[in-house]
């Protein structure tokens, strides 16, 4: 996987962990144009005060953040939010074939953007973690009707990782069974890790074709962590496809146009809302927890039992 240019991981890091109000308006010394590389162009004649908006956005960001010149800058549609007098956008900075994006609010005048969530002051934090959570068909073990559910963002290629899933399986599901859901969601650290996010396209394929044995493939994964390189990724996963009792002939397609990239990248979107930064992290019964630390797992489970 090639690595992104220093400058264009400065720029990212930049647009990424950013947090807080931006006033795009009209302040002094703003003299950076946008570049003709970022999209910002209106279709119809009502889109034409957005377009306005959006050069605006583009031109500060060029002028307060280390933007490559040869990066491009997306703007994309105004989209309704929950939150009168602002709209939602996502921005995308590119360079070759790099991107990341992020979710901005911005104020239907023009004046502020907005970073970050936005929290109801009053509501059950646990709850409100809970309704962020899609656990409708996703992979899991244990009773979808458990009164704990445990959900980890994890990446197949993280050590800490692989003995969090071995302590899931050989202690904590045996010690609360039936108790206790566990549910699985890819969060794959593509800048560090560099077959992560192949190994998170082939296990979603894996539950697309054989939800009944995507826990036994994911743990192949994780025992054979150590084994698996980038340049064999590819058939490395489909051995072990099949050594969990997987037909790699019907695996490999799936694989090769990843066609559950959208999936991983939807765990991985509300991984980032959830304020996911590092992996293992649990979230159990909306408490969350980070790292694979046994005693925190336990405390949280237990209180989570004991309705805490």
């Amino acid at each position: 996987m090639r690595r992104a240019s220093p400058r264009f991981e400065a720029g990212v890091s930049l647009l990424l962990l950013t947090v807080g109000a931006l006033a795009v308006g009209t302040e002094k010394g703003q003299s950076s144009a946008p570049s003709r590389r970022d999209k910002a162009a209106p279709t119809s004649r009502a889109e034409e005060n957005e377009s306005v908006i959006r050069a605006r956005i583009a031109t500060y960001f060029r002028g307060r953040f280390p933007i490559p010149p040869d990066a491009t800058l997306t703007i994309g549609p105004f989209r309704p939010s929950p939150f009168p007098g602002y709209y939602t956008t996502t921005i995308t900075l590119g360079e070759g074939r790099q991107r990341q994006s992020r979710d901005f609010y911005v104020s239907k005048d023009g004046r502020y953007l907005i970073q970050g969530n936005i929290y109801t002051l009053g509501a059950d934090p646990r709850r409100e973690v809970e309704r962020e959570i899609s656990t409708d068909h996703v992979p899991s073990v244990g009773p979808s009707g458990a009164p704990v559910t445990i959900v980890e963002y994890a990446d197949l290629q993280c050590p800490t990782c692989a003995r969090a899933q071995q302590f899931l399986e050989k202690e904590l599901l045996p010690k609360y069974q039936g108790k206790v859901r566990v549910i699985f969601k890819e969060y794959p650290l593509v800048n560090v890790h560099d077959w992560a996010l192949e190994g998170s396209v082939a296990s979603a394929c894996a539950y697309q074709e054989a939800p009944e044995k995507y826990l036994a493939y994911r743990s192949l994964i994780f025992q054979h962590q150590a084994e698996i390189n980038a340049s064999r990724a590819r058939d490395q996963l489909l051995n072990l496809a099949q050594q969990a009792g997987i037909d790699r002939d019907k695996l490999a397609p799936c694989i090769d146009a990843r066609s559950t990239l959208p999936r991983v990248e939807k765990d991985f979107v509300e991984g980032q809302t959830l304020a996911v930064a590092s992996t293992p992290t649990f979230f159990i019964n909306g408490r969350m927890v980070v790292g694979a630390a046994p005693q925190d797992v336990y405390k949280a489970v237990d209180e989570a039992l004991a309705g805490k």
